[in-house]
């Protein structure tokens, strides 16, 4: 330990006056909670993030190829066994997307609109191995649309399709549910249906098959088997689910920096009452300081005594908002305390966000607010070097 860390270890250990250790303690908290509001803040944005990006790999393939014109069922099979046979794809099945307007019974006048998602095989949310026989598609339904409905297994539900281009038929689809679905994703859970792609093409005649969905042992890894991807299906346009939401990924970016900086302001506001607390400390320490200078310390020397004391009160501060904000956020996110209603879910997208706390969040938390307390400190150990030792041995 260098001499003048001990000496600002002893200066802080050393409190004689009351308003000392009021303005000591009052900075230490303040930076203490402004540290742990900006990592549960930040904690907030990383598991909104995850629960987003999570919620979409479970609904959408890692990987979409998407043709430029209807293929065949036969020529989408072709394809898709042959994206299956590379090595790091776990599945890859036809698929077709489709827009509706679902009738509600209890709203005859007003359609819910409706997303068919049109799929070979079933998806492993779904809950299937097959699809089921019966006079009837079998369709999985979103749990919230669902419970709008009121639908149970065996009850069946009319979807009405956009008439096809110069025609004003509107074709209508009879489905028959067997099933619920939930994903924890609001667009998801409250307009989607899953439906086997055969049976829709043979009711609805002229229907192609749109793309192939293709899904990876590692979801990370689709600029990787891209390459390998466009080799096997060199016809297909390929996207990624993180291309797919790259805006709403941006603005999510966007907005964890924006309150960064902003919550960064907070912790530079806690960081004058540092400020505070080593004006007051050089003042009390005002005849010691003199006493240094009086027997060959240089004013460098008292300004770093001040520095690192007003370091160490902040550094203090800075460490435990850091193991407050990690344990407040790890149990709101075990008791899943940031939960929405279903009208909140539809504007946030999910149910619930856990709080996950990141290391590099960490870091860059605990570099920032050691910059500001440093900032914080450095003008009053200034100050108080620049005093003249004689009048500093005066003082009472």
């Amino acid at each position: 330990m260098t001499l003048e860390l001990e000496l600002a270890a002893r200066f802080l250990r050393r409190r004689s006056g009351v308003l000392l250790r009021g303005t000591a303690l009052a900075a230490f908290a303040g930076v203490a909670l402004a540290t742990a509001a900006l990592v549960i803040t930040l904690a907030l944005m990383n598991g909104y993030r995850s629960a987003i990006a999570g919620a979409l790999q479970r609904g959408n393939a890692h990987l979409v190829g998407f043709a430029p014109k209807p293929l065949s069922l036969a020529e989408a099979e072709r394809i898709a066994d042959a994206m299956a046979g590379l090595e790091g794809v776990a599945r890859a099945v036809p698929v077709t997307y489709l827009t509706g307007l679902l009738d509600d019974p209890e709203e005859p006048t007003t359609p819910l609109p409706v997303v068919l998602k049109a799929v070979a095989e079933p998806p492993p949310f779904c809950g299937l191995q097959s699809w089921p026989d019966g006079d009837l598609p079998a369709a999985v339904f979103g749990d919230r649309l669902a419970a709008v409905l009121g639908l149970g297994d065996g009850a069946t539900v009319t979807v009405r399709l956009p008439p096809s281009s110069g025609s004003w038929v509107v074709p209508t689809l009879r489905l028959r549910c067997i099933g619920r679905f939930r994903l924890e994703f609001s667009e998801f859970d409250s307009r989607w249906i899953v439906v086997p792609l055969e049976p829709i093409q043979e009711a609805l005649p002229g229907t192609g098959v749109g793309a192939v969905e293709v899904e990876l042992d590692d979801p990370l890894a689709v600029e990787r088997m891209r390459a390998n991807l466009e080799a096997v299906a060199p016809g297909l346009i390929l996207t990624d689910w993180r291309e797919m939401n790259a805006v709403l990924f941006a603005a999510l970016r966007w907005q964890t920096l924006s309150l960064f900086v902003v919550l960064s302001l907070v912790v530079a506001v806690a960081s004058f009452q540092v400020s505070s607390a080593l004006v007051v400390l050089a003042i009390d320490k005002r005849r010691t300081t003199g006493m240094l200078q009086a027997v060959g310390a240089r004013p460098a020397m008292v300004r770093r005594i001040l520095v690192l004391a007003g370091a160490i009160l902040g550094g203090v501060g800075i460490g435990v908002g850091l193991v407050l904000g990690c344990l407040i956020s790890g149990l709101m996110s075990w008791l899943e305390l940031v939960r929405f209603p279903e009208g909140l879910a539809r504007v946030y997208m999910v149910d619930h966000i856990p709080l996950l706390v990141s290391a590099a969040h960490l870091a860059a938390v605990a570099a920032v607010c050691s910059l500001l307390v440093l900032a914080a400190s450095w003008w009053p150990a200034w100050r108080s070097s620049r005093l003249d030792p004689v009048a500093s041995l005066k003082a009472v």
